[in-house]
């Protein structure tokens, strides 16, 4: 994908994010010293799905990397992933603004 995000000022793109995701999944197997068939058998897909992974595949499931993410004890890290941001004016501003509801029921004219 040629789409980039803008974080923290750097320009980077999806496909070398995927791509640094899936080295150091890949590290995280050999360090372990475990064969690409018998990690992806403990997540339950085969080696190719699994070899897609480590390749930066944009197609590789999210659940994929749920599992890896808990065998190799890393899941907790995911919990920041999409979390609110901690910007405390962001916060008073949601907090502080009227929630507009919808019109109510509309008079007839007579």
């Amino acid at each position: 994908m040629v789409i980039r995000l803008n974080m923290f000022n750097q320009n980077i793109s999806i496909d070398s994010l995927l791509k640094q995701l899936g080295e150091r999944l890949k590290e995280a197997r050999l360090s372990r010293n475990e064969s690409q068939e018998l990690f992806a058998q403990r997540l339950g897909i085969t080696r190719q799905s699994y070899s897609k992974m480590e390749r930066g595949s944009p197609q590789a499931p999210i659940g994929n990397w749920l599992a890896a993410s808990n065998i190799l004890g890393r899941l907790e890290n995911w919990n920041n992933i999409l979390a609110e941001s901690d910007n405390l004016f962001e916060q008073l501003e949601r907090k502080t603004s009227q929630r507009q509801r919808a019109g109510g029921r509309r008079r007839l004219k007579r």
